[in-house]
């Protein structure tokens, strides 16, 4: 049998209910409601972590990020290891051992490297007297030196826009990007603005340039192909061209269902990711804004499409398209950004599979997370089971409908973010979700009676055992993954 190529399209920080597969909002993406249309959607997917450097590793190793080590951004406190490290079991690595040309473009946020931390003023501010391990070994970790081919963008990149590769590419063809910043409605220092001179001058724009450029060589070769495409957005900086913010300009946006929050029992480390707006009014520029650039993105992607189907590589490629995880926007009384609260928005993530022979499908509807799709993607690679069973299964058996016992619950983890440590895990099973928030109050939801996470029936005695039972859950799913937060949570049982 033909080995496929695969192609990983990765958004960064993007709601899965921008999806009108998942949701009914107001975001125009008919590319990949195509492509839903032609594979098959996971309804219930979460992110190992709702953090881009843990999620990401959680993709290259195939580990949760208390196994892999990178359990917050890299370069911030909390953080075990900085740059990935390169082991044969990495995605990459075994790709390579199995005959594939394996290619990256796009936000990396892996690592830094050594020479770049040394040039970077955030680090250099605020940790110059902090002895990273890395920069004393010189451990370097790009997506060229862990054995991919294409592109080396060091750190967060915030856009990508300042790398000189991106410089380059307008350069060589004339042209400038030209960006109207917005100073005001804008909360907490987040940026915003309009790229008025043209999609072709965008970061999204050059990222499909550089696919189709590599996938041009790769095609060269009588050996099947990985690429991973990593958009920047749509994470702010919120730089969207002009055309995609129109089509949002006249549009009235429905209020989040769980704008207002009206519950006393929601944990206090939440107020810390609390930004300055409420109002419908004040967050709907913002919410435009983010919705323009998921169209954007979806138009980068719909131009990719239509290239692989010129150069007749649709057929023969499995694509997967996800996020690291979600985005919160305002919810539950201003809650910004992601990470120190476990609710839908920003730890569950959308995920769809597009096998070589397109078919319409209908929903799946267990569970999956971060490490699954490592060990899906070397599944179609051929990979043994044995090397691409690590924290993770292969969706392709949900797909084939050959899984059995497959897991019952699925679990968000996280450890803080910035200088904030925080310890939670999020358990699902069935419509049932519990989040252990070490230290602060705990939370309970039932998704089908409360899909938006207002009511938490933590402390409501009626369901008393059904806390006892996710408690349980829990602490069996711990044990069996070896997370060593169990002693600490054994304390609550």
């Amino acid at each position: 049998m033909e080995r496929p190529n695969i192609l990983f399209i990765l958004t960064d920080q993007q709601r899965k209910d921008t999806l009108s597969v998942y949701g009914d909002l107001q975001c125009e993406t008919p590319n990949l409601d195509q492509l839903s249309q032609e594979g098959h959607v996971f309804e219930n997917a979460y992110a190992t972590c709702p953090i881009c450097t843990p999620a990401r590793a959680s993709l290259q190793t195939g580990l949760y990020p208390m196994h892999h080590g990178m359990i917050t951004n890299s370069y911030n406190y909390g953080n075990m290891i900085q740059e990935l490290v390169d082991t044969p079991e990495l995605l990459s690595r075994q790709l390579e051992k199995a005959g594939y040309q394996i290619g990256y473009t796009g936000k990396w946020h892996l690592g830094t490297g050594v020479e770049n931390v040394k040039n970077d003023d955030y680090i250099q501010y605020y940790m110059k007297d902090i002895h990273f391990a890395e920069l004393t070994l010189g451990n370097d970790s790009v997506p060229t030196t862990v054995g991919y081919t294409g592109d080396d963008f060091p750190g967060h990149g915030f856009g990508g826009h300042r790398y000189e590769q991106f410089q380059q590419y307008l350069k060589e063809r004339g042209l400038e990007n030209k960006i109207e910043h917005i100073q005001t409605g804008f909360y907490n220092g987040h940026q915003a603005g309009v790229v008025t001179s043209g999609v072709e001058t965008t970061i999204e724009s050059f990222l499909v340039d550089r696919t189709k450029t590599i996938l041009s060589e790769f095609k060269e070769q009588n050996e099947p192909w990985y690429f991973q495409l990593n958009f920047w957005g749509p994470h702010e900086p919120y730089f969207v061209p002009q055309e995609f913010l129109d089509k949002y300009e006249n549009v009235s946006l429905k209020p989040w269902e769980n704008l207002v929050d009206e519950s006393p029992l929601k944990p206090r480390i939440h107020d810390v990711k609390r930004g300055s707006m409420t109002e419908w009014q004040d967050l709907e520029p913002i919410v435009k804004h983010y919705f323009a650039g998921v169209s954007h993105i979806d138009y980068q992607i719909g131009q990719l499409i239509a290239y692989l189907k010129e150069q007749d590589l649709y057929h023969n490629t499995v694509i997967i398209f996800s996020s690291d995880h979600g985005e919160s926007l305002g919810i539950h009384n201003g809650l910004f950004d992601k990470a120190l609260f476990m609710y839908e928005e920003t730890c569950s993530i959308p995920l769809i599979i597009k096998e070589t022979q397109p078919q319409q499908s209908g929903m799946i509807k267990e569970f999956a997370n971060s490490c699954d799709i490592y060990s899906t993607i070397l599944d179609y690679a051929g990979v043994s089971k044995e090397k691409y069973e690590r924290d993770g299964k292969s969706l392709k058996s949900l797909i084939d409908k050959t899984a059995i016992d497959w897991p019952d619950t699925v679990v968000t983890e996280c450890s803080g973010v910035g200088s904030v440590l925080f310890s939670q895990r999020m358990i699902r099973k069935g419509p049932w979700k519990y989040v252990f928030n070490c230290g602060d109050t705990d939370e309970l939801y039932h998704l089908e009676d409360d899909p938006y996470e207002l009511e938490n029936l933590i402390q409501t005695e009626s369901y008393q055992e059904q806390v006892k039972l996710m408690r349980a859950e829990l602490h069996h799913w711990m044990s069996e993954h070896r997370d060593n937060l169990i002693f600490e949570f054994e304390k609550y049982l």
